[in-house]
Order: structure tokens, then C-alpha cells, then sequence
């Protein structure tokens, strides 16, 4: 996993009593006993939005606070007559990052939907990208690469992806708490909007979770 010294990585039980801290909810006089008689499991809810909240993050985050690995080494690649590869991700793969061929001149960072006009003009012959303007396009569990030139192999310089932990594991970077922090200090209910404009960038990661 990349540059992880700043980042946190926490049991499910160790974020529920995070998030329970971060939304004041823990209780002020821990010798008190409290007992609820409607059978809601207050932790069980939590978990719900945690677990939306997290999802959100790994989806929408810029990939410099969300764990992000190289998965070339685990890629099942296959290459077709036009040269056009098809690399399956692995499960753990949550939005590819960034991508090279060993044969490409230079990256691609720009992942294209399926369903835009800009995809359908990749599987014509003569509007196809080659090595100097390469282009992907992903389909969730697959990514189409465009091209490989002929002679050439399907070997990765980098497969990058945000991924989603193993063993139920919250992988972030320590920002992700101080725009918690800033959010509920400034009166917001629950978690609404907490990622905006975090690290200068101008994203909205969740609205609305609690």
C-alpha cells in the first residue's frame, strides 16, 4: 500500500467508537449505566452509515487519502487481434488510479464510463488512440486498454487502484478526522457534507449520511 505513514487503519469496532467520539455521542459519565426499552441497537445504525460513509470515501476521494495499491501482479489480461487489452481487477479493487503499459509513452489517469459517446469512438480502427495518446476505459469489473501495438506484450509499468481493505479494516489519511472535526464544530448535524473542499480539492464525498 502507498504512503501509508499518515494514514490511520482501524478495527470496525475501533471506528465505531471513533466516530461515536467525532459525533459526541459517547457518554459524559462512563459510571452511568443507560438502558433503552425500544430495541433500537444504536451501534448497529452506526455501523450502517460507517460502513456508507467509508464506501462513499473509497469511491469519491481524491486517492491520496484512501488506500491505494499497484495491483498489476494480480491482473487477469487478455489481448485481442486489434490490440486492444482487457485487464479483469481484482475484487478488492474498488476504481482504477492510475495505468501504463510497458509500451505506452505515458499513463492513463482519465478512466472513461462505457456509455460515453467519447468510448465508442475508442473501438473504431480509425479513431483509436495508440502509445503516444493512450486511452482506458472501465466497465467496473474489467478495464479496456487502447492499443497495444502488434509484437508487443501486455506488460504493466503500473496497474494503481483504490482499494477496499481486507478484514473489515477503515484505511485514511489522519485529514479525514480534522475535516470531522471541523464540520461538527461548526454545528453541521450529524456528518452532513463532512469531505468539502478537503486538501483543496473541490469534492463532495457524502451528503446526508446520519
Amino acid at each position: 500500500m502507498e504512503n501509508t505513514s499518515q494514514f490511520m487503519e482501524l478495527s470496525e469496532s475501533e471506528m465505531l467508537d471513533l466516530w461515536k467520539t467525532m459525533m459526541q455521542l459517547q457518554p459524559a459519565h462512563y459510571g452511568c449505566a443507560i438502558e433503552r426499552t425500544d430495541g433500537i441497537d444504536i451501534d448497529e445504525l452506526l455501523l450502517i452509515h460507517i460502513r456508507k460513509w467509508y464506501a462513499s470515501l473509497l469511491l469519491s476521494a481524491p486517492d491520496g487519502i484512501v488506500p491505494v495499491e499497484d495491483v498489476k501482479d494480480r491482473l487477469s489480461v487478455m489481448v485481442a487481434d486489434n490490440g486492444v487489452v482487457t485487464a479483469m481487477v481484482p475484487p478488492e479493487c474498488v476504481r482504477p488510479v492510475e495505468w501504463k503499459l510497458k509500451a505506452w509513452q505515458k499513463s492513463v489517469t482519465l478512466f472513461l464510463q462505457p456509455n460515453v459517446p467519447e468510448a465508442a469512438y475508442l473501438h473504431n480502427e480509425w479513431t483509436r488512440p495508440g502509445v503516444c495518446d493512450p486511452a482506458a476505459v472501465d466497465y467496473g469489473n474489467r478495464i479496456l486498454l487502447f492499443t497495444l501495438p502488434d509484437g508487443e506484450l501486455p506488460i504493466f509499468d503500473m496497474a494503481r487502484c483504490v482499494v477496499r481493505p481486507t478484514n473489515g479494516k477503515y484505511i485514511f489519511h489522519t485529514s479525514v478526522l480534522e475535516s470531522l472535526r471541523v464540520n461538527r464544530s461548526k454545528g453541521q448535524r450529524g456528518d452532513d457534507s463532512i469531505f468539502r473542499n478537503l486538501d483543496n480539492s473541490s469534492f463532495r464525498v457524502f451528503e446526508d449520511t446520519i
